[in-house]
């Protein structure tokens, strides 16, 4: 299959990727391995080693799903999220555990899909003739049997061509799946993008009777393949039981329809609402959910209820689907928005030395300031005020505001204000000096909730798994240092960035296997969350956010600049914004550039005769 498009590749989970992206990815087929590059002369025979370790033993970020084939099914009414789930699961699957995944929209097979805006539903004999089409797609992605060569791949074919590159790079007789289980597997997951125009179709899983044509048209992949694979099916049914959640995600849907142009004034938009509220109940009617009565009790399934806050499962035995129930219960497509943001300069930034726990300088601090007050502002809607001189700590209600009389603070504002209530908001930094420093001048005032509760907004919280890359024998090394002291580790690392593990310290693999856990926490939060990281780091988070292969992540030259904030807006329409290039971030990334103001401020402060600015009490 050739991709025929002018101007723009499609990716495997439905993204639009950009002909510079496409061709990085393919030129990645000669980079990409089942080990770290790195490692690769150390499974060369030599006069000391004549028959060595074909492939190194599996690390966590390259495992994969250890030659499984998966096959996930989404299903449910329509407007519960769906699509952004599986994508985002497609995305985290790859990104954290090195799996092979595509994404399968059956409206893209369906002739009666109107781009996600179909008013009716289709009749089932209009279905049929789509699924067997659809199915020798999904056959062609498991059984990975395409050897085509690069230039006549479309971007969902190159990791096709991964493991038989591979395979003929490390003798391994590409035929034989199971040798040194160098095949880590494949996931396919399937979905829809207009529920309405596909609820006939069999792959849509609506009734029983279409669970179990999936279930036996899949299971003759492994009488007819020559490969003889096994494949897993797993239903995964989201239902909405909550009405705020109902609501939030058909706003977000009427809302991408005023800025598309579909709709042009309130009138048009209560009208819309009311429409596609009786298009679900009409959805309702036919739908049959996963059964509890035994009926289907052979099938693997996940049912998602108000995204996670209770998950049913049947039949979830094993290492990834376990995974994906836990990835499943964290994340949501409601709104909800992550503001990245690396330290500000530390002492051994101005010398370029690697790692070290330094304090930050006179420039950080004044960036720490602007931090303070952008977060005060900006992610918390907190207002300033000044305390009259004779004011005492017990006047205040709020026990943030016990301060020096005269000072200027930050104060909550409640619904009533012109501008809004203050928002409830978190804070996170590593265990590093300068990011705790970067972050001591924040406000972190008392809010009165709804439901009488009080939150702490922006709280410190301190997580040793965003620490800066571990350097090993190179910490506190300059780059030229470490050429003259280590020689080959200057040589691997610029050949193999995410893969070369510092002498005695780590690589951006192990990176990304330690700030999996900080991900999926970070996937159920619903209120701003602002992390203080570092550069390493952030990069690896930023990459998985905005849709960025990891293996593009450590050479983000540009990204990740001190002095700036990084927000990223995420909710249901996020997926469809993802570009897959990192020099072209999506349109859900907002960047607050601060480092003029920085520089002016530091002049300022030096002009004035200030000897630095390094914060009393804090």
């Amino acid at each position: 299959r050739r991709v025929a498009r002018a101007g723009a590749m499609e990716h495997e989970s439905g993204y639009e990727v950009s002909p510079t992206a496409a061709d990085a990815m393919r030129r990645s087929i000669d980079s990409e391995a089942l080990y770290a590059k790195s490692q690769e002369d150390l499974l060369t025979a030599t006069s000391i080693n004549p028959t060595p370790t074909t492939v190194p033993p599996p690390i966590a970020a390259l495992a994969g799903n250890i030659g499984e084939r998966h096959v996930l099914i989404f299903i449910g009414l329509p407007l519960v999220g769906k699509r952004t789930i599986a994508l985002r699961l497609k995305r985290y699957l790859r990104f954290f555990h090195g799996a092979k995944c595509k994404a399968f929209d059956i409206a893209k097979f369906s002739p009666a899909a109107n781009g996600g805006n179909q008013t009716t539903m289709t009749s089932p004999m209009d279905a049929d003739a789509q699924a067997l089409d659809f199915f020798d797609r999904l056959r062609n992605f498991l059984e990975g049997s395409d050897d085509k060569p690069p230039q006549a791949m479309e971007v969902d074919d190159v990791m096709t061509a991964f493991a038989a590159r591979r395979a003929s790079v490390n003798g391994v007789d590409p035929v034989d799946r199971n040798a040194k289980n160098v095949d880590s597997g494949r996931v396919a997951i399937v979905f829809s993008s207009d529920a309405m125009s596909t609820f006939y179709e069999n792959w849509s899983g609506s009734s029983k009777e279409r669970r179990r044509w999936i279930l036996a048209r899949l299971a003759t992949l492994s009488d007819s393949s020559k490969s003889k694979i096994r494949v897993k099916t797993i239903f995964i049914e989201v239902t909405l039981t909550k009405p705020d959640l109902v609501d939030n995600i058909l706003e977000q849907k009427l809302d991408r329809d005023v800025r598309e142009g579909r709709l042009r004034n309130s009138r048009d938009r209560d009208t819309a609402a009311s429409e596609w509220k009786d298009r679900v109940n009409d959805y309702r009617k036919l739908y049959v959910t996963l059964q509890e009565d035994g009926s289907e009790d052979d099938l693997s399934y996940i049912k998602l209820i108000n995204y996670g806050e209770r998950v049913l499962t049947n039949r979830m035995r094993a290492y990834l689907p376990q995974r994906i129930v836990q990835f499943l219960t964290a994340t949501h497509p409601t709104k909800h928005t992550i503001y990245l943001c690396r330290h500000g300069q530390s002492e051994y930034n101005t010398t370029g030395r690697l790692g070290g726990n330094s304090p930050i300088t006179e420039r950080g601090w004044v960036f720490a300031e602007i931090l303070a007050r952008f977060a005060a502002e900006h992610v918390c809607n907190l207002k300033e005020v000044k305390t009259p001189q004779s004011t005492l700590c017990s006047d205040l209600d709020d026990p943030y505001l016990a301060a020096t009389p005269g000072e200027t603070i930050w104060s909550s504002r409640d619904a009533s204000d012109p501008k809004g209530a203050s928002v409830p908001s978190r804070l996170w930094t590593s265990s590093m000096l300068r990011t705790i420093q970067t972050a001591a001048l924040i406000p972190h005032p008392v809010l009165k909730l709804p439901d009488g509760g009080n939150w702490e907004s922006m709280s410190p919280r301190v997580y040793r798994n965003i620490d800066e890359i571990f350097a090993g024998d190179c910490e506190g090394m300059t780059p030229d240092e470490v050429a003259v002291a280590h020689p080959q580790a200057t040589t691997l690392r610029k050949m193999d960035k995410i893969g070369y593990r510092y002498p005695r310290g780590e690589s951006y693999f192990d990176l990304i296997s330690r700030i999996e856990p900080c991900i999926q926490e970070m996937e159920s939060y619903t209120e701003p969350l602002l992390i203080v990281s570092h550069q390493a780091i952030l990069r690896c988070i930023f990459a998985y956010l905005t849709g960025v292969d990891r293996e593009s992540a450590p050479g983000m030259e540009t990204q990740i600049q001190q002095n700036v904030v990084y927000q990223i807006d995420l909710d249901a329409s996020s997926e469809g914004k993802i570009t897959g290039d990192p020099n072209h971030p999506p349109a859900f990334v907002t960047v607050h550039d601060f480092r003029r103001e920085v520089e002016a401020r530091v002049t300022d402060r030096r002009a004035a005769g200030g000897s630095g600015f390094y914060p009393q009490g804090r």
